[in-house]
């Protein structure tokens, strides 16, 4: 994938994690790009570009799969809605092959260039996917999901998603930054044959802290270590 991301200002930050760190290359000023980049389809539904943004409910998870360790090496993970790709990045540091997916071609050259600059370009494949219609035809045993599930009509296609691409003894982690309508989706997984535990991770960014929420999701069959 040809990365060309000069119609762009970029700027670049470092996330600390537990024992390391990623080097990013983000987009500055992501509020004038959110709305310069808004769009409708031809039936009216609004689309916001929502990946310019580095979320806390992404540094969470990347923090969490962090502590997975040597559990990722030479597994196959799927990033759902992947932005900048720092958590399938962090993936990637432990060993894991990861598939990164997001439905905005631009969103899959920032997290190309992400993968580079980490030195873990040879870890990572990327494919551009709506998780309306998604095209892979194998299972993974991990699949990662940053603040995919704010908007409700994502939720069916997105449990959805689930059943046919998360492996049988598979582990789903989603993060969220503790909206109430969460519960909502959540007790759709539940209706759907799985089941989850939830853990919180406080994230300060710019400024400010916010406490994250880490779910653990697995088929209903199958018991948490």
């Amino acid at each position: 994938m040809k990365t060309q991301l000069q119609d762009y200002p970029l700027t670049n930050t470092t996330i600390t994690l537990g024992t390391g760190q990623v080097e990013l290359t983000l987009i500055d000023e992501p509020d004038w790009y959110l709305d310069k980049l808004s769009r409708e389809d031809s039936e009216g539904k609004l689309y916001l570009p929502y990946w310019t943004y580095l979320w806390e409910s992404s540094i969470a998870l990347a923090r969490h799969v962090e502590k997975l360790g040597t559990r990722l090496e030479d597994t196959h993970v799927l990033e759902i809605g992947c932005g900048f790709g720092l958590t399938g990045i962090v993936a990637c540091q432990a060993g894991a092959q990861v598939v990164f997916t997001d439905v905005e071609r631009d969103a899959l050259h920032f997290a190309e260039r992400n993968t580079a600059q980490n030195g873990v370009r040879q870890n990572a494949n990327f494919v551009q996917m709506d998780w309306n219609t998604p095209c892979l035809n194998y299972e993974f045993p991990y699949i990662l999901a940053a603040d995919v599930i704010y908007e409700e009509p994502d939720w069916t296609p997105i449990v959805a998603l689930l059943q046919n691409y998360l492996a049988p003894n598979g582990i789903a982690l989603f993060s969220e930054p503790n909206r109430s309508n969460s519960l909502g989706f959540f007790k759709l997984i539940r209706d759907n044959g799985f089941t989850y535990q939830k853990s919180t991770c406080p994230v300060t960014l710019d400024g400010k802290t916010a406490e994250v929420c880490i779910y653990t999701v697995q088929r209903a069959s199958v018991k948490s270590d």
